[in-house]
């Protein structure tokens, strides 16, 4: 996995499930972005799904809302703090936690990605670990932020229609550890893997409004400020965001891009 700075609050700590769940009860961000997810994803009555990266359960909620009562959802999020938050979070017979892949073979007929692929330090062999995984005819369907590939977000309004000011303000008030250093996919990058992997993929966009106060709050999520704030509790991290926030136009606010793909296996029988 990728290195953190020392000190580091990472994925698998309360304080991160705490603020990732704050987040989502105010904000629709990644409510909209599953709700594209699952609507590209070509859901069933009675599919086995496998969530991967579930996080606080939010794609397969969505997920659950298609599949029918003998549908079925595997949720598998690394994370102990996270999954154990989610578990609480999702009440739902239909759906099982766990913090390890899945076993065997051709076991789903979807794999979902809600924001998350990216953090898989080897997506070659993730692809072909979720290729293994599916059914003839099932699909990997994920999304991410066209950021994260490289292209940029639209301005949207205010004063700050790109939202650069709030990171630029928390640079400037303590010295800046540089972030860890990652290798970035880029969309036809990510194309060439998944055919490589054996996948028939069909690439999908939309785009969101983010608000300069949603950005504030989606910071507040601790490993997302690891590489500014390493050692700094995620109460410490929030006074320091608040205080920048303050001084900025709170009507600004952005078009968010975002990327998509549903990667079909073929139907044809052992492919």
């Amino acid at each position: 996995m990728k290195t953190r700075p020392p000190n580091a609050i990472g994925w698998d700590h309360p304080e991160t499930a705490a603020a990732y769940r704050a987040f989502d009860r105010k904000h629709d961000r990644y409510r909209i972005a599953n709700t594209e997810l699952v609507a590209r994803a070509a859901l069933g009555e009675g599919m086995r799904v496998l969530d991967l990266a579930a996080g606080l359960g939010g794609t397969a909620r969505a997920a659950l809302e298609r599949i029918g009562a003998s549908g079925r959802v595997v949720c598998f999020e690394p994370a102990a703090a996270m999954r154990e938050s989610g578990r609480g979070l999702l009440d739902d017979r239909r759906a099982k936690w766990t913090g390890s892949w899945p076993r065997g073979a051709a076991r789903f007929d979807r794999v979902l990605c809600g924001a998350a692929f990216w953090q898989f330090p080897k997506p070659e062999a993730t692809l072909a670990r979720i290729h293994l995984l599916l059914k003839p005819g099932g699909a990997f369907c994920f999304n991410i932020p066209s950021l994260y590939l490289g292209e940029p977000d639209e301005p949207g309004g205010g004063t700050d229609p790109m939202l650069y000011a709030l990171p630029a303000a928390l640079a400037n008030e303590i010295p800046v550890r540089s972030a860890p250093a990652s290798h970035r996919l880029d969309a036809a990058e990510i194309a060439s893997m998944l055919a490589g992997a054996g996948f028939h993929p069909e690439e999908w966009r939309f785009r969101l409004r983010l608000t300069l106060d949603a950005y504030r709050d989606w910071l507040r999520i601790p490993p997302l400020t690891d590489h500014l704030f390493a050692g700094k509790s995620a109460a410490w991290r929030s006074r320091r965001i608040d205080s920048a926030y303050r001084t900025l136009d709170p009507d600004s606010w952005r078009r968010e891009r975002w990327c998509g793909w549903t990667a079909w296996k073929s139907p044809a029988a052992g492919d």
